[in-house]
């Protein structure tokens, strides 16, 4: 079976939703990410065992006996397996030709062990060791070309070592799997972590299922899984059970210290606690060994459903708070390489709430996406005479607030309110035009308000204020309507680095009082006509109203700078859709529908008609060339691409060329990044949502 593993959805980092096909029959197979269960003598022959994980997926078999016992595979028939061996590589290749029958069957996976020694002399002995093992391995993979195997993977602390490996792995489209072994464990050097997993995600086939194993505790799952990992062996937790181990996730304690059970599993509920004080017992061992991969199995799928339905950053975040390795390695992903990662996060969710939790949240992938983007693609409204700062509310999106409707009491008084510039101060986003305050992530994240900054969330903000006012005639005056420190240290930075003349409200108790209230109105009215610009400007009606001036702004974010102008040149018309709760975009002069604003998502999703405008405008646009003339069903897989843009980031929009490049055939919404395209020869790329017939 060549067809192995299949992407689902991207997630957050490298993780990601897929599952690792069985067969050809549309129910087999094990999704990912999953937590593989060793298969055991004991384990067996427990009742409560056979119970507990008669459905789960994917179990790890080491001993040839389990491969002919009717009952299990009776029992575990829908369920996936993979097979090793602690033994030499010679008595792995016996075992394989003594059953080739049944390593036949589709539900078994083959992985090539690597039992060399664990510990080496020096490098060269060690690459030398690695050299050696390949050599055998490459034999095994040509004389079995029809069976899917794994490659177990060791590289001593040399990330370097992976380029012995690589070779093998190109050259052998049998190997479907990866097994990192020892990669990962809570004395790692986090820099090896990151090295070997961005080389893997670079230079192979990412449709490759990546395997981790080794000294591996639930509580590092989600790192494991935001850096990419599909499987993890959960094998060590029988090491932890024979040495008295209870895990809670959070801490390995002793059994003997465990005064209150946490767990209400079938082993926590019934006699574990009875053998809490037995030094050595069969009975106790066995307990405490299903109590712990029950809780394994417990936090994965706690896993699983965050990645499906919530913030799975936070979640990771989370899981770091007490753990300085997954602190590092969060950190030095984000700062280092966040020109990879970024076109590996989806460029939008629609998670009712991202959660921030401090210094671990300014730097996610997503937010310094959105920051980028920001000023790279935002452009001045030319007819702008007047800034005004604000600070950012509870309540998304700002102009929902309390605070926000009463500052547009003040300003709407005025006819000319749409030359006026709103800037809202935010952390950890930074500072946020007010056209931009519906798009992800500024419409949907959370933080702590306690009125207190720290010196980096000041630093960030008060640098993207000025990377924005800088874009602005520098003889536009500033009124900054702040009351706390925070927000003024912000303001006060950026004003020691710009020409702008900034002036500061009266603010009385609150920025809402009525006299703070008739402090800014009157600010404004002495100030908003201190600006003239040095050639009329002219500006149709249209672009006039708030909800078009904001359309024009995200369009300009979502496609590129100035982008938003051309596509509604014509005048837009905005309405609402009762069904949807979306908002339909559509030209006045040819009322036709140009695309809809997905409120969820903060994103404008074109019509065809849209997509033909913006294609004759920016010919590079999230491009990807079909190889064809008519799409068939609504999913775009690799085989078909030709050619793509190398700026393609999961969840953003993408405009489907016929193979001649000449029309726009169809429009798509990626479920991959360019990355991931380049990286790989099958797969979902993504969903086509509108098509020509």
């Amino acid at each position: 079976m060549n067809y192995f593993y299949e992407i689902l959805n991207k997630r957050i980092g490298y993780s990601r939703v897929g599952r690792i096909k069985l067969s050809k029959e549309p129910k087999k197979y094990v999704e990912t990410p999953n937590v593989i269960l060793p298969m055991r003598n004991f384990l067996m022959k427990d009742v409560n065992f056979l119970e507990e994980f008669e459905d789960h997926e994917i179990f790890l078999i080491t001993k040839e006996v389990f491969l002919k016992i009717g009952f299990l595979r009776d029992k575990f028939r829908n369920t996936a397996f993979i097979f090793t061996h602690t033994g030499t590589l010679q008595t792995f290749i016996e075992i394989l030709e003594n059953n080739i029958d049944i390593f036949s069957e589709d539900n078994i996976i083959l992985l090539i062990p690597f039992n060399i020694p664990t510990t080496t002399l020096n490098e060269n002995f060690a690459k030398n060791e690695i050299v050696h093992h390949l050599k055998s391995v490459k034999k095994l993979l040509e004389n079995f070309p029809n069976l899917n195997f794994g490659l177990s993977i060791k590289i001593f602390e040399h990330p370097q070592f992976l380029d012995l490996y690589s070779p093998l792995i190109k050259e052998n489209k049998n190997i479907k799997l990866l097994n990192l072994i020892d990669f990962f464990t809570a004395n790692t050097n986090f820099r090896n972590v990151l090295d070997l997993v961005i080389s893997i995600k670079q230079n192979f086939d990412n449709n490759l299922v990546l395997m981790a194993s080794g000294r591996i505790i639930p509580k590092y799952f989600p790192i494991l899984i935001y850096l990419g990992i599909d499987l993890i062996d959960s094998s060590y937790l029988q090491y932890l059970t024979s040495e008295n181990f209870y895990d809670t996730i959070e801490f390995l304690l002793p059994i003997y210290k465990v005064k209150y059970f946490p767990c209400s599993c079938v082993a926590c509920q019934t006699k574990l606690k009875n053998f809490q004080s037995m030094k050595y017992s069969d009975e106790k061992f066995e307990y405490l060994c299903l109590h712990n991969l029950i809780a394994a199995k417990t936090y994965m799928n706690k896993i699983k459903q965050y990645l499906r339905t919530e913030d799975f950053r936070a979640f990771v975040e989370k899981s770091s708070f007490d753990d300085v390795l997954i602190v590092s390695i969060l950190k030095v992903l984000d700062r280092q390489y966040f020109d990879l990662i970024k076109y590996e996060t989806p460029i939008t969710d629609s998670f009712s709430t991202v959660k921030c939790f401090g210094p671990s949240s300014y730097y996610r992938p997503d937010f310094q996406q959105f920051r980028e983007r920001l000023i790279k693609y935002f452009s001045p409204e030319p007819w702008t005479k007047l800034i005004i700062i604000f600070p950012c509310s509870a309540r998304k999106p700002y102009s929902a607030s309390k605070s926000h409707k009463k500052f547009h009491s003040v300003l709407r008084k005025f006819p000319d309110f749409p030359d006026f510039q709103e800037i809202i101060l935010t952390s950890p986003l930074g500072a946020i035009p007010r056209q931009l305050e519906n798009i992800y992530p500024v419409n949907s994240y959370d933080i702590s308000v306690t009125g207190f900054w720290d010196n980096e969330e000041i630093d960030l903000a008060s640098k993207m204020l000025v990377e924005l006012l800088k874009m602005y005639n520098p003889k536009i005056p500033i009124i900054c309507h702040v009351s706390d420190k925070g927000y003024k240290e912000i303001v006060l930075r950026a004003q020691k680095q710009l020409p702008n003349q900034f002036y500061f409200t009266e603010v009385y108790k609150n920025l809402t009082t009525s006299d703070s209230m008739k402090s800014l109105e009157n600010i404004v009215k002495n100030l908003k006509d201190s600006f003239n610009l040095n050639e009329k400007i002219t500006k149709s009606k249209y672009y006039s109203k708030s909800w078009v001036r904001k359309l024009v702004k995200v369009a300009d974010y979502q496609f590129g700078s100035n982008i938003g102008m051309e596509i509604f040149s014509k005048g837009i018309r905005v309405k609402k859709n009762n069904a949807s709760k979306n908002l339909d975009v559509i030209d006045i002069e040819k009322k036709i529908l140009l695309g809809k604003f997905l409120v969820k998502t903060g994103q404008i999703e074109l019509t065809l008609k849209g997509a033909e405008i913006l294609s004759s405008i920016d010919k590079e646009f999230n491009i990807v060339v079909f190889d064809g003339d008519l799409i068939k069903g609504n999913t775009l897989f690799r085989p078909g691409i030709v050619e793509f843009s190398q700026n393609l980031i999961p969840n953003n929009y993408a405009i489907i060329l016929d193979k001649s490049k000449k029309r726009v055939i169809g429009l798509a919404k990626l479920i991959v990044g360019s990355n991931y395209i380049k990286n790989s020869s099958n797969g979902r790329i993504a969903k086509v949502y509108e098509k020509i017939s």
